[in-house]
């Protein structure tokens, strides 16, 4: 087995598609096709972030190399197992059936609700800091009484 084949090994595991990954990592889908067919040379800055877009560790692809039992198969299963539940792979997949301008809509739509999310959780325990800081000076006016 060679890195070409590690990569689509782990690309097909995921449920990715080659112009999803490819787009992700900043180069067109024919690039990474050649890389997993061994037919164009993998840098280690483009294997870096192939990776990075399929959200593996360069180490887990490099364990496919060394290792080609089916051992070293179902460690990196088991760690996918831990890292992608099946929403995950849903979004992805919905992800990457998306062209570019709905993509780019479907980012700020969930950094919006991230954001929306995190401004909520701030209030809360804004609130719940105001409502302790009002409950320890009325106990404090009452103990000076």
């Amino acid at each position: 087995m060679h890195i070409g084949d590690a990569i689509r090994w782990t690309r097909e595991r995921l449920g990715l598609t080659l112009e999803a990954v490819a787009m992700e990592a900043g180069f067109d889908a024919g690039n990474l096709s050649r890389m997993e067919r061994g037919q164009q040379a993998v840098t280690v800055d483009r294997l870096s972030e192939v990776a990075k877009a399929m959200q593996v560790r360069v180490s887990d692809l490099f364990l496919l190399i060394e290792s080609p039992s089916t051992e070293a198969q179902h460690q990196l299963r088991d760690s996918e197992t831990h890292r992608y539940d099946e929403e995950m792979q849903s979004l992805r997949r919905a992800y990457s059936g998306l062209d570019r301008q709905h993509r780019r809509i479907a980012l700020q739509m969930i950094r919006g609700l991230t954001k929306a999310q995190k401004a909520a959780a701030d209030q809360t325990t804004t609130g719940r800091r105001g409502a302790f800081k009002k409950t320890s000076s009325a106990g404090s006016r009452k103990a000076r009484t």
